[in-house]
């Protein structure tokens, strides 16, 4: 067999493709072993987001009068979307969690409180974004079973109580499962409580603690410091609020047919009766962590709860949604109020196109209805407005459930309205037959 001579050129091509070869092998193997997934091009992934995600727009825009706030960008969608899980790893034997409303409690013992948590192999701990002031947020996830109960809390900085009585149901739960108690066991094997006790981590430790308690100085809240109402916070950080940032159809505009309803700034405001939900949806950092963490469940949600803090009333329906979801969350608040004792708004206490829709029972909803993301609109979307076509595809109620009457930094208040006003029993009652 006759030898084949390499040329020196030939020789120099040949050892820069083999050192190619072996560059891009070694990367394989890295980000293999990191459990690293590279997107380079979203378009080209599986199909699931080209199913979500939608070119297409509602007909009737000729019924809006302004819209307020960009929507959000696509890709900044799709991040989310794709975000990859950030469970925390076990970090030794569960103890026994004593907590029974006895201070208050600064976000670092929270903390403390969901790592032991996770030390329980019935629960799963996952780190789902940062705050402005870069906490992390916690999504937790409390048992195996195949039904969903999602309930979240303090998305407004001072509406704290509801972390604490989530963060007491939640403990309860875990330590009677580490007891042997059978009736738990079995609950936990066919439901799933997943919640994130604090959607504003920041807004949590100012309203208890003080705004020295922010690392980031330059933060628009700090700077603000000698004019902002912290008595009445509602915002994060940032001088947002959260609860008006979600990329819902109706966020950030309002109708030709109504006026912009007066609670609503389009500027960043101290004034303590206005709130400003972003020049851009989806902008915020805690939104962001909030939407994956729902994007990730709703398909196998059974129930959504948004725990507030004012007025112990509970809100229910949407009037731009389908009438099967309406009925079925009407239902369920009023099976809460039977145990609370809570009053029950319906449809005519909800506002649609006054300049006060992205929330994020606005998003949990729309999720329901079958909403796409549309990459015109930069929110979810559907064909109309008005009178639209949606219809329920995934049967879970929605309700805003406000505890307590007022805000307060008072631990002895929410132990009252655990035990007393009986939202430990509505809280227990969720994963019952």
């Amino acid at each position: 067999m006759k030898k084949i001579k390499l040329t020196l050129f030939g020789k120099i091509v040949f050892t820069l493709l083999f050192l190619f070869l072996i560059i891009i092998l070694k990367s394989i193997l890295l980000n293999k072993k990191d459990n690293i997934t590279i997107i380079s091009d979203y378009n080209n992934l599986n199909n699931s987001t080209n199913e979500f995600i939608v070119n297409t727009s509602e007909t009737d825009k000729e019924i809006i009068n302004t819209f307020f706030a960009k929507g959000m960008n696509v890709d900044d969608f799709k991040k989310i979307y794709y975000q990859s899980s950030n469970y925390v790893d076990n970090s030794g034997n569960y103890k026994n969690i004593e907590y029974d409303f006895d201070n208050k409690l600064h976000y670092s013992e929270i903390e403390d409180m969901l790592y032991n948590l996770n030390n329980s192999d019935i629960v799963k701990l996952e780190i789902i974004g940062k705050s402005v002031d870069n906490r992390n947020i916690y999504g937790i996830e409390v048992g195996k079973g195949d039904k969903i109960i999602y309930i979240d809390a303090n998305i407004h900085a001072a509406e704290i109580a509801n972390t604490l009585i989530l963060m007491k149901y939640i403990i309860d739960i875990v330590n009677s499962y580490e007891l042997n108690d059978l009736s738990i066991i079995d609950a936990l094997n066919t439901y799933k409580i997943v919640a994130i006790p604090t959607m504003n981590p920041d807004g949590y430790e100012v309203y208890n603690f003080g705004v020295e308690s922010l690392n980031n100085k330059n933060l628009w809240w700090y700077q603000n410091r000698n004019t902002y109402n912290f008595e009445n916070i509602k915002s994060n950080a940032n001088g947002v609020d959260l609860n008006r940032n979600f990329p819902t159809q109706n966020a950030g505009l309002y109708y030709k047919e109504k006026s912009l309803i007066n609670s609503v700034s389009l500027e960043k405001t101290t004034k303590s009766s206005t709130y400003f939900g972003g020049y851009t949806l989806g902008s915020e950092p805690e939104t962001k962590a909030a939407m994956y963490f729902m994007l990730k469940h709703y398909k196998n949600t059974t129930l959504y709860i948004n725990m507030h803090s004012q007025g112990r009333v509970i809100y229910a329906g949407k009037p731009n949604l389908s009438d099967e979801f309406n009925k079925i969350t009407k239902s369920f608040a009023n099976n809460i109020s039977s145990v609370s004792g809570y009053t029950v708004y319906g449809l005519n206490s909800e506002e649609v196109g006054e300049g006060n829709d992205g929330s994020v029972t606005d998003f949990m909803s729309e999720l329901a209805n079958g909403f796409k993301f549309s990459s015109i609109t930069g929110r979810l979307t559907t064909n109309k407005y008005i009178d639209n076509s949606c219809k329920l595809v995934y049967s879970y109620p929605v309700i805003t459930m406000e505890t307590i009457k007022t805000y307060t930094t008072d631990p002895s208040i929410f132990k009252k309205e655990y035990y007393d006003i009986k939202i430990k029993e509505v809280l227990y009652s969720l994963i019952e037959e």
